[in-house]
């Protein structure tokens, strides 16, 4: 599994129902890495995300949710990996927040993408420790850095 998502450099990853920045060229990017494979993600999350989601499969996390377009829908975690697992395809977890913190102890990877500039938000990345990781890889664009982290 790999932890896919976008923040500041305070871990900002949204504010109120999407993100505090516009910049289509990480979204874009995120769409290039998900398209054709699985997605696990939050259900205020698929609201936002949900109609230009390129994933072949959406699994969706919710406590509320029973049912969703083109979607399958789980109520916990452990639920969600193992429906995601079926598909056969690279499992994304894409947030938000809640999710984010139940997989990262579970991911292989994280594809993270460290947004340029100042932004306030309510919702954060989590911590992690970042000794168990090892960045393979990095690239500079004009208003975002890609990081490719690798679990030690």
């Amino acid at each position: 599994m790999i932890i896919v998502g976008a923040m500041t450099r305070e871990r900002v990853i949204g504010r109120g129902d999407g993100m505090p920045w516009d910049v289509p060229e990480e979204y874009e990017h995120f769409q290039r890495l998900v398209a054709g494979e699985t997605i696990v993600i939050g259900r205020r999350s698929y609201e936002i995300f949900g109609e230009s989601l390129t994933s072949a499969h959406t699994v969706v996390v919710s406590r509320s949710a029973t049912r969703l377009d083109d979607a399958v829908v789980v109520p916990t975690i452990d639920d969600a990996l193992r429906a995601a697992a079926t598909f056969g395809r690279t499992v994304f977890s894409a947030g938000g927040a809640s999710i984010y913190e139940q997989t990262i102890p579970r991911a292989d990877a994280m594809y993270l993408s460290y947004i340029k500039g100042d932004f306030s938000g309510d919702a954060y990345f989590p911590d992690f420790d970042e000794r168990a990781w090892t960045v393979e890889r990095r690239e500079d664009f004009p208003r975002f850095e890609f990081v490719v982290y690798q679990r030690r």
